[in-house]
């Protein structure tokens, strides 16, 4: 993964040990970006300048209008609509991508209008966030995240504030903006003392509770994080994002995740193989390694994808459903960043017999 060789390079150039020793050196370490570019003319080449085109395309003032109305700033413009749209949820969701597609375009290209816009992107966002003054930043107000907390209905706010964070820290290993690591680890605070007072107020049990939603990533960028900030306080809220319900099965090698919301639990699972590889702790190796036994051994079509309507079916009936609803593309995207983290924990060996 380009992020996390970036994350390990930076600390090399610190010279800083980690709090928790981690894996020996990688097996797989990928070039960077920076240094890779496609033959001109090539289909590689035409897709990479249809994305490029389409990133320059958005707007940056609709992209961030929501985030400046949340914040108490004049919006210009109209903000974009679908999931976007100032009366959904999710809103918000979108430029976390954004923020994340365009690091990667731009490491890729040296695109600089690519790179000017991303920028300002990046500074309205840190203009809403010091508005703000809490570290909380989101297109939506942090009453979604009391709903959460009290285990009433809200659409997946965990989620969408996994993509801006992850947009955020991209910004930063990828395209060298320190601004943006700044704020994602004011969010991380923010989110850390938050789940803190929801175990002090409550339970541990209350906090599982209210991760029975789509949470996107949350573990894995945590752990990216740490091994950038050495704060423990950021290991500790990677930790309470790794949902034990799930995860204990995988631990014993259960074979019980029919009737699972698939695009919930496998970035839970993802960020169970950054873990691993960022603590060296063995038990999440083996948990990572079970899930993709179980996958492909008994819940994946002959395409490779799984899931029906984005849930894990009985294995012995995967024919009943067959539908227009399976394999999920959120779904089959999440199980792609898997596989390269797997194969770099397995030194290469039984598992590349699945690619």
């Amino acid at each position: 993964r380009e992020a996390f060789d970036w994350l390990m390079l930076y600390r090399k150039l610190r010279g800083g040990a980690a709090a928790v020793d981690g894996p020996a050196d990688p097996f797989l370490s990928e070039a960077s970006l920076h240094d890779v570019r496609l033959q001109p003319g090539t289909v590689y080449w035409q897709a990479q300048q249809t994305n490029l085109e389409y990133l320059l395309l958005l707007d940056a003032d609709r992209l961030v209008w929501s985030f400046r109305t949340q914040a108490g700033l004049t919006a210009t413009g109209t903000p974009y609509g679908g999931w976007e749209g100032p009366n959904v949820e999710l809103r918000g969701h979108f430029v976390g991508h954004y923020l994340s597609a365009t690091a990667k375009m731009w490491a890729s290209t040296h695109n600089d209008t690519l790179r000017a816009k991303m920028s300002s992107v990046v500074d309205v966002l840190n203009d809403c966030q010091q508005k703000m003054g809490t570290g909380y930043l989101s297109a939506f107000p942090s009453e979604f995240f009391d709903r959460a907390e009290a285990l009433t209905t809200v659409w997946a706010p965990y989620y969408t504030i996994h993509k801006i964070m992850q947009g955020l820290l991209d910004q930063y290993t990828v395209a060298g903006n320190s601004k943006a690591l700044e704020m994602v680890v004011g969010m991380a605070n923010y989110f850390s003392d938050r789940v803190k007072n929801v175990i002090q107020k409550y339970s541990i049990e209350r906090h599982w509770a209210s991760l029975n939603e789509e949470t996107g990533g949350m573990n894995d960028v945590l752990y990216q994080l740490y091994t950038i900030t050495d704060d423990l306080k950021h290991l500790t809220l990677a930790h309470l994002f790794d949902k034990p319900c799930f995860l204990g099965l995988l631990a014993v090698q259960a074979d019980s995740i029919s009737g699972f919301h698939s695009n919930t639990h496998i970035p839970v699972v993802v960020g169970a193989q950054m873990r691993y590889e960022v603590t060296g702790d063995a038990l999440y190796k083996q948990i990572a390694t079970s899930f993709m036994d179980m996958i492909n051994s008994s819940h994946s079509y002959a395409t490779g994808g799984t899931s029906a309507g984005e849930v894990w079916a009985d294995p012995k009936r995967l024919a009943a459903t067959l539908s227009t609803e399976n394999a999920e593309s959120c779904t089959t995207y999440n199980m792609l960043k898997g596989f390269p983290q797997l194969i770099q924990m397995d030194k290469g060996n039984s598992i590349c017999g699945l690619l």
